[in-house]
This record gives C-alpha cells, structure tokens and sequence, in this order.
C-alpha cells in the first residue's frame, strides 16, 4: 500500500569499499552469487578475489565495479518495497554513487551499467597515480570559508560536501605544500588515486564519453539530481544522458547543494545505500527527517 512519504535515497561512492563487500550475501543467496560469476566474466577478472587483493580494491578501475556490483544488489532486493511504500522519491548519488541512482530508475539494464561503470573506472585510470596525485577532505574552520581564490594553483574544489566539509585535488607536492601552510582546518587524506572532479580529469572526461557516445538510456521516472549543475535527469531528454555523466567527471560534486535541493520537497525519510554510511553525516543536524543507511545484510535483514 503507498504511502504519501516522501522518500530521498542517496548512494555511497568511491572510497566506501571493503574486502567483505557482497561475501555473505552470496553465500547466502545463489542469485547473489550468480551476481558476482557474471560480473566477474564482464570485468574479465574474480571480483572477491580483486576485493581481497590490497594492490587492487584501492585502484580506481576496480573500485568502482566493486562498488556499483554491491549497491545493485541491495537496490535489487528493496526496490520494490521502497516504490510501493513511497508517494515520492528523490535519488541522488555521490560521483559514482549517480550510476547507482540511474540504475535505481532503471535507465539501464544491470549489465550495461556494468559496463558503463567498467569504462568509466578505465577512462579515469589514466590519470590515475598515487604517487602523483592526492586528495583531502578538509573539515573546515567555521569561520574559514574556502573557494578558488583561497587555494594555490593547481589545487581544485572536488566536493563540496556540506557546511562544514570542502574536498580539494591536485598535485600531491603542491597539496602538501598547501596542507602545510593552511589553517582552514583539519586534513583527512583520501584513498583513492586519482585528482576526481578537477579539470585534470579533461581528458578522462573525453576518452569516456567518445567510448560511450552511443548507448541508450531509458526514460527516468523519479528525480534524480545530478552531481553536475543540480540538472534533474526527469526533465532531460535520454540522449544527453551520456553527456552530463561525462561532464560529471571533471565537475565539482555539489553535494551539499543536492541535499538542500532534495529538502525544498520535503523529506520524511534519508535512506542511504552503499558499502559504508557516509553521505547521512553530511545531512544538517537541524535538517528533520528519519535516517536510515544500508551497507550489509543486517541492514537489510532489519529493512526488508
């Protein structure tokens, strides 16, 4: 029976992903299971055992179907629930977490998001460098306000994730140099490999969508905010789909614009789906609205 809730699910990107992603879950379902056989025959390599491998789990063209292989599942197992249970649902994912929303609102099959999801890890991978590039989460000062002009050159906003919290980019020497130097606030160093969401992502951008250029989507039925300009993929035709994922690559992650974009329609419930709760702690404490994360089969025991 639906109810007149109104539903926001958001989805976890890269940097939630773990060795235990998804292993209970096959050995509890043969079609989970079956799940991972096929994904492992699209990638052209086991995903538990690239999981297990520490040299691999981190590396950008991994992580991301790793990740997209998990949260399917468990969109797989509570669509359905959710949809009858909800008047109105808003989706919005963090950087990859938006392939998870599109196949959410079933732009696409399973396997061509894979697919889709597989191109994109390996465009992004040429830039891909641990030893070169870096990124910071920066949990900010409250009174320090961080944009373009207060960083040095070479050094870009990735995300803007809240009030509260900047990611930054850029050349590993430049970005500690700037670490060193700053009081915004406090560093995090972020696993991942590459300077995501920076214009040094141009020519991933353009390997990308040449690639892909010719895939097409389905109709999207709920609003689905994208992480580039806020654009809605409701109110865009099909075939500029591949054109905003592709922009999405070297453009900002205006997270915390999303969530106040998804509040002005009135959220009752923030459900999170992915490895790791990450984008709840984003919501602003004063921000009304019951909380629920689901990132292991406990999670979805006590849901479904």
């Amino acid at each position: 029976m639906m109810s007149n809730k109104k539903l926001s699910i958001l989805f976890t990107g890269q940097g939630s992903q773990n060795p235990e992603m998804g292993l209970d879950l096959a050995n509890k379902f043969d079609w989970i299971k079956n799940r991972y056989e096929i994904s492992s025959d699209i990638l052209g390599y086991d995903v538990f055992q690239a999981q297990s491998n520490p040299k691999l789990i981190n590396l950008t063209e991994y992580s991301q179907p790793m990740i997209f292989i998990f949260s399917s599942i468990i969109i797989d197992i509570y669509r359905s629930k959710i949809i009858e249970e909800s008047s109105d649902i808003a989706l919005a994912g963090h950087s990859l977490g938006e392939y998870c929303a599109l196949y959410f609102a079933e732009a696409l099959s399973f396997e061509e998001m894979l697919l889709l999801v597989k191109s994109r890890g390996e465009s992004m991978s040429i830039v891909s460098d641990p030893d070169k590039y870096s990124m910071y989460a920066i949990l900010k000062k409250d009174d320090e306000k961080i944009n373009e002009a207060s960083l040095f050159e070479g050094i870009y906003i990735a995300n803007i994730n809240s009030d509260k919290q900047v990611v930054i980019c850029g050349l590993k020497e430049k970005l500690e140099k700037f670490k060193d130097q700053s009081s915004l606030g406090k560093f995090i160093p972020l696993n991942v490999s590459a300077p995501f969401h920076s214009e040094l992502m141009l020519e991933s951008s353009k390997l990308f969508i040449n690639k892909n250029k010719n895939i097409k989507f389905n109709k999207v039925n709920y609003d689905l905010i994208s992480n580039h300009q806020l654009k809605n993929y409701k109110n865009i035709p099909e075939s500029q789909f591949i054109n905003q994922l592709s922009l999405q690559i070297h453009s900002p992650v205006m997270w915390s614009d999303t969530i106040k974009k998804i509040s002005e329609i009135g959220v009752d419930k923030f459900i999170e789906i992915g490895p790791k709760k990450t984008l709840l702690n984003f919501i602003p404490k004063n921000f009304e609205a019951e909380k629920i994360f689901i990132t292991s089969s406990e999670d979805i025991d006590s849901y479904v």
